[in-house]
């Protein structure tokens, strides 16, 4: 009997790794301490939440086009499941000793570049967020920070922080991405996200003005934030900027798909995307990014 195949697409980001340079030099001798385990995982308790880190192995393209990159598969815990029901009524807890319940999240480290690249089956913007929480794991200098940032496709990007007065915002997401925020998420959208008044698969648009005569409480640094934010949801379908510049005239930018991506579809017989489709992916996605950065 044949099993029909589920369709899924797939969005993996590229993030710069911003850590200093004794990062790099020892990142290579800190994941072999996992590598050393059986197992190859750890599981890590933070802000209430478990990670499970599993070392799958070293990505080594034998004609050194593609450099060293390092995969990981991380399982971050959803605490929003509560209950398991069955059909009989039975109501009961779910029962976590046999592991942790939550979303997959796929990653290749390549130090060479100082980029990580990952995607997830869960809510798109924890991916940024959780490559953080992955990298501090081996960092063993915890005064120096480790931070990622999204690749700009366009330098026009880096100039948004150079305006010193902007005139509006305008966005338009899925409402399913207030489900499950990451910590780091703006306030704007954790205050959003318990409105009464928002459903399920809802699509939201939002055009605000700046200004003296509008009530906007957002700074120059929210609409930064925000717009960090969206840029790194696949359902964030309009995300414009308008400002003014020191000479005060009007400069308008469209971020609706100003970072680097790779985009593809799979298609599976799982529910769940496995190890295995997951690294053809990476794979796929860091030759992809190598075009990108060598041709433009």
């Amino acid at each position: 009997m044949s099993v029909n195949k589920i369709k899924k697409n797939i969005t993996v980001i590229f993030l710069k790794i911003d850590a200093n340079e004794s990062f790099f030099k020892s990142f290579s001798s800190h994941i072999k301490t996992i590598y050393s385990d059986n197992d190859k995982t750890r599981i890590i308790n933070h802000r209430g939440k478990k990670y499970l880190i599993k070392f799958n192995g070293f990505n080594k393209d034998t004609s050194e086009i593609r450099p060293l990159s390092y995969s990981l598969t991380v399982v971050r815990e959803r605490n929003t499941w509560q209950t398991k029901a069955t059909k009989d009524g039975v109501i009961t807890g779910i029962s976590q000793n046999q592991g942790i319940i939550g979303d997959p999240y796929f990653y290749y480290i390549v130090p060479d570049l100082k980029v990580i690249l990952g995607f997830t089956s869960g809510p798109s913007g924890t991916v940024k967020s959780v490559s953080r929480f992955v990298l501090e794991q081996f960092n063993s200098d915890r005064k120096n920070k480790i931070g990622v940032d999204l690749i700009p496709k366009e330098k026009e990007f880096s100039s948004l922080n150079e305006l010193p007065e902007f005139s509006s915002l305008q966005f338009s997401m899925k409402s399913s991405y207030l489900n499950d925020l990451s910590e780091d998420a703006p306030n704007f959208f954790k205050q959003l996200s318990s409105a009464p008044y928002i459903g399920q698969e809802m699509q939201l648009s939002f055009n605000l003005e700046f200004g003296e005569n509008n009530e906007s409480n957002l700074t120059k640094e929210n609409v930064i934030e925000i717009v960090n934010f969206l840029s790194d949801h696949e359902g964030c379908s309009i995300l414009k900027v308008k400002g003014f510049d020191k000479k005060g005239s009007m400069l308008s930018f469209d971020f609706s798909n100003a970072f680097l991506n790779f985009k593809t579809e799979i298609n599976t017989r799982n529910k769940f995307i496995d190890e295995e489709c997951s690294s053809r992916v990476l794979e796929s996605a860091l030759d992809d990014y190598l075009l990108k950065i060598s041709y433009g």
